[in-house]
């Protein structure tokens, strides 16, 4: 992500500029390490992770600030990992500006099977078994993680036992609003967008809508277009969500620029 805006500011500036030449300014002997780095098939080891920073004439901070970036995607799947070197980013962000989200609000934010968990406790023959509730998912999760999930959930007050020991909804928050809730945010989109991906060839057409218009339109509207699916989504939800329902079901809305806009860049 980081390399692909790197990248474009040089296509700018560079009318002769291609990968070609770029890899032979790093002192690398093929496009084909960069090309994968940028189209996110490979993380930089640390002698490309050096030449980028000469190449860039990045001060110490900054240099310090893009490694760490490289260091967190490679660990992207030990939130008590991500969360200790964000910490550390915090302190030492070059603007100062990145406030830092605990462990337990990053796993829950971060993996798309919390929030799918919590709902399905509402369902009316909902059991607390781990392996029924794996099963219960189309998409992979273990009994273990649904067993770490349910703690964590009821520690941070999402979910919460009635006298008789079921698990309930609380009314638990949780702050999505700072950067690093943000990362949390990209990566939960990021797995449902793969979930999404997968229903698409194996779950029958008639238990799931996908569908899709392409429009022009003017770009001052797209934050009009923006509160108009919003809205939609808030009147789906109060509409058709139910406590005692039977099946969790996951609403996503999609809309992206598939063009420049006319007259300037996006």
């Amino acid at each position: 992500m980081f390399s692909v805006g790197l990248c474009s500011r040089h296509e700018a500036t560079e009318k002769n500029w291609t990968f070609g030449v770029w890899s032979k300014s790093l002192g690398l002997k093929t496009t084909s390490s960069i090309t994968k780095i940028l189209n996110g098939e490979r993380d930089p080891g640390p002698q490309i992770t050096e030449q980028l920073i000469a190449y860039f004439k990045f001060s110490n901070k900054q240099a310090q600030y893009f490694r760490d970036l490289i260091q967190l995607k490679k660990i992207r799947h030990d939130p008590n990992l991500c969360v200790l070197l964000m910490e550390k980013m915090g302190k030492d962000h070059p603007s100062g500006r990145i406030r830092i989200l605990d462990d337990k609000s990053f796993l829950i934010i971060s993996n798309w099977y919390f929030l799918a968990l919590r709902e399905l406790c509402r369902t009316r023959n909902f059991r607390e078994d781990p392996a029924w509730i794996s099963e219960q998912f189309y998409f992979p999760v273990s009994a273990k993680e649904i067993s770490a999930a349910i703690k964590t959930m009821l520690e941070m007050g999402l979910l919460k036992r009635e006298k008789s020991g079921d698990l309930k909804l609380a009314e638990g928050r949780l702050d999505t609003t700072n950067d690093i809730a943000s990362e949390a945010i990209k990566r939960y989109h990021e797995q449902m967008l793969e979930n999404a991906k997968t229903a698409l060839r194996k779950i029958s057409v008639l238990d799931r809508e996908m569908s899709s218009t392409t429009l022009v339109m003017r770009s001052e509207n797209i934050q009009k277009a923006k509160i108009l699916i919003r809205n939609f989504r808030e009147k789906f939800e109060k509409l058709l969500e139910e406590d005692d329902g039977d099946v969790v079901m996951q609403l996503q809305l999609q809309m992206f620029p598939v063009s420049k806009t006319q007259g300037g860049d996006l």
